[in-house]
């Protein structure tokens, strides 16, 4: 009998589970925080539509647990949330266009980590993740948002192990298994096989080099191109009393399965600069980040592939043990590799999109496990090509429920 993907994660952590050894059950430390958040969000441009914007209201009620132990050797969290969606326009319907209500649904939000050191040198790992949502963000972190809002479920499985070579040396080798899977048919399935490997020297107690190399197969179900991604890198992080710092470049290049389309390749990089206050790993008063980054989106459907330049920010603030404030925004220009349009004055040229989005919100803790926030922002996108622009208010207010239920 073959053992299907689930039946092997499952496997695997009842395998992670029993290799403990004796000492490392003796006191397992277990946490369990039920959770429920209630919220209602207002777009008056939901369809993200360049005319005849739709406001439309969306109310979320999302149950969950956040489940975790812990021994000596060893640490398994699981976080499940079950998120029911529901739609509604605020206006009558325009004639010839579904109702926000029929895109009502029950989505799922599960996340589980696994850490075993059977030996002082030897660390295994299992992540999953699993998201069954409209949200294209989850299936690209470049992803460009559309009109359509097509339902699927993603699935992420990485298993992993590191080496300590000593003090300065580590070595780590992951791999990760992407199934992407939609409810329409019409809709493109893919499938990813991703190596990582990455070798970290360590020039002091918290500075390290690390020279990471990437190759991956992305295979569509239709007619899409399949391509295979190389990358390879080399990443320097320090580690401040308040602030940590993140810089690294290399190489991206991706060829296509298809020998029509010419093979692509962009210089990548990502610096950061994350700070908090006090020091992690203690619960923040403050925190701010800034990142900017460039590489190439990863599912481009109809091979709309572009170079992503991004910059993202946030920060955050509480005041008075009880008001907590922040601000976040992003700001990202998308050049297309081979889509191309027509622009407002009739000349055909490739796409490129500039896209913001920056929201404020303020919130009060009215005790450790109960939260009431606001949020207020708005999105932009301004294409050089007819069509595609969009902008979009929105608005949501939050209720907030974790309760730690203590350590056992």
């Amino acid at each position: 009998m073959q053992l299907q993907r689930k039946d092997l994660l499952t496997l695997v952590v009842i395998l992670l589970l029993l290799s403990l050894p004796v000492e490392g059950l003796a006191a397992p430390k277990f946490t369990i925080e039920p959770k429920i958040s209630a919220s209602w969000r207002v777009d008056n441009n939901f369809f993200l539509a360049e005319t005849l914007e739709r406001e439309v209201h969306t109310y979320l009620l999302a149950p969950g647990i956040d489940f975790g132990v812990e021994t000596a050797k060893s640490h398994l969290t699981l976080d499940y949330t079950l998120n029911d969606y529901n739609y509604d326009d605020k206006d009558p319907v325009p004639s010839g266009q579904q109702a926000a209500g029929e895109e009502d649904y029950v989505g799922h939000t599960a996340r589980l980590e696994a850490r075993y050191r059977p030996l002082d040198r030897v660390l295994l790992g299992l992540d999953e993740s699993y998201y069954k949502t409209r949200d294209p963000v989850q299936s690209d972190p470049f992803r460009q948002v559309a009109i359509d809002r097509d339902k699927y479920s993603i699935n992420r499985l990485t298993p992993s192990i590191f080496y300590d070579f000593g003090a300065k040396f580590t070595a780590g080798l992951r791999y990760r298994n992407t199934q992407i899977d939609y409810d329409i048919a019409t809709s493109e399935d893919s499938a990813e096989d991703r190596t990582m490997f990455d070798l970290v020297y360590n020039l002091t107690r918290l500075t390290s080099l690390d020279f990471e190399y990437q190759r991956w197969k992305r295979d569509y179900d239709l007619t899409t191109s399949d391509y295979t991604s190389d990358q390879i890198k080399l990443i320097y992080r320090r580690q401040f009393n308040y602030f940590s710092l993140e810089a690294g470049g290399g190489l991206h290049d991706r060829e296509f399965d298809d020998p029509t389309l010419k093979d692509i390749d962009v210089f990548t990089y990502r610096i950061a600069i994350i700070g908090q206050n006090p020091p992690a790993p203690e619960p923040w008063r403050s925190h701010i980040t800034f990142a900017a980054e460039q590489n190439f989106n990863e599912q481009g459907i109809g091979e709309s592939y572009f170079k992503a330049t991004r910059f993202s920010a946030d920060a955050g603030h509480i005041f008075e043990e009880k008001i907590v404030v922040g601000i976040e925004g992003y700001y990202q220009i998308s050049d297309y590799e081979t889509f191309s349009g027509t622009t407002p004055a009739g000349t055909t040229e490739l796409r490129e999109d500039k896209t913001y989005d920056i929201s404020g919100s303020v919130g009060y803790m009215f005790t450790d496990w109960l939260t009431f926030s606001i949020t207020a922002g708005f999105e932009d996108r301004d294409s050089n090509l007819a069509g595609y622009d969009y902008d979009n208010r929105y608005y949501m207010a939050r209720l907030a429920l974790v309760y730690d239920l203590g350590t056992r």
